[in-house]
């Protein structure tokens, strides 16, 4: 095998790359994940920052 492969059950490895990529663009702030529900009942995940 070439190279270290990442198990799916490897725990610090998900946490790690959970933790990457959560940075606006733009500010390079981090982004706040909620969940809004639209009047139909909808549920939509919004990634917030920079007034977006």
């Amino acid at each position: 095998m070439a190279g270290k492969v990442k198990s799916k059950t490897d725990v610090s490895a998900r946490a790690e790359a959970k933790g990457k990529g959560l940075n606006c663009r733009y500010c390079g702030k981090k982004v706040d994940v909620v969940l809004a529900v639209s009047s139909t009942g909808k549920k939509r995940v919004r990634r917030i920052c920079c007034g977006e």
